[in-house]
């Protein structure tokens, strides 16, 4: 999981359809029945799925899932309600809330995802105080505290690491200590999103291990090239110096783990400053 910044990205090129939203959230507003305005939802489901809005939440991501930064290939990408728009369960199941219907057609409450996660997130929304949760429009949201971690929050992102064996993990290195409610939302996030999902875990590893024998074979020929003046050996550390480098490309999947993998190996830590600000 990286930082999305959906709250400060330009929005320009969506104006049309931001309007629309805004009328089918008057026309919600204007209707007390939540039934008739679940229809109204239910009624206009494919605005939230018009090409242009996926495209634009696409390029957000270099065209990855936001939540386990794997690429969209052949499959439709899902657009998933971050607060539920029907109605959102506790961590037992037991629905906890009506849902966020004025948030339904709001490009802030949105996730582009892979249909794991928003399979496996459904309507589970739990929060640390139900007494805090929002129930109508004109009240800000943020004064929730989700248990789910967020990829448009970026301390939330600050929270969740990776390890040699491709799992996702609590950071080890966070910038501030974790607590026992921090580990309880990374410990749910990754069980409900999928995260360790196996063959997410299996792809995960293998890129670790090939970026490991390469910073390896960089100390193997650095050595080299020190110790015995040797041009072929220099020749060949910065060739795989130019390597390592195309792997910090933010349009790479699993970007987070790629940093984690960096920052936890001698070579990796001394390369990584240099080569992520070229």
């Amino acid at each position: 999981m990286r930082y999305i910044a959906l709250q400060e990205s330009n929005k320009d090129a969506l104006k049309a359809w931001v309007i629309r939203s805004n009328e089918l959230l008057e026309e919600m507003k204007a209707e007390p029945n939540a039934k008739k305005r679940k229809a109204i939802i239910h009624r206009n489901k494919a605005h939230w799925r018009e090409f242009g809005l996926l495209e634009f939440l696409k390029t957000l991501s270099n065209g990855k899932c936001w939540y386990t930064e794997a690429r969209f290939t052949a499959e439709y990408p899902h657009l998933e309600h971050f607060r539920p728009k029907s109605y959102a369960r506790q961590v037992s199941g037991v629905i906890c809330h009506d849902g966020y219907w004025w948030l339904a057609f709001d490009i802030e409450n949105y996730r582009l995802s892979k249909p794991m996660p928003n399979t496996r997130k459904g309507t589970y929304f739990p929060l640390r105080d139900h007494a805090m949760a929002v129930c109508k429009p004109g009240i800000a949201v943020t004064r929730e505290s989700p248990m789910f971690l967020d990829p448009s929050n970026e301390d939330d992102v600050a929270l969740i690491g990776f390890n040699a064996l491709g799992e996702s993990e609590p950071c080890k290195e966070p910038p501030i200590d974790l607590d026992e409610w921090d580990k309880l939302r990374v410990a749910f996030s990754i069980q409900r999103y999928g995260l360790n999902d196996k063959d997410l875990c299996d792809q995960r590893k293998a890129l670790w291990i090939s970026i490991n024998a390469m910073f390896d074979e960089f100390a193997v020929f650095g050595l080299k090239a020190k110790r015995e003046c040797c041009i072929e050996s220099a020749g060949k550390a910065k060739q795989i110096r130019a390597e390592l480098k195309k792997f910090l490309n933010p349009s790479n999947e699993f970007t987070a783990l790629i940093r984690d993998c960096f920052k936890s190996h001698q070579v990796g830590r001394s390369l990584y400053p240099q080569l992520s600000a070229m």
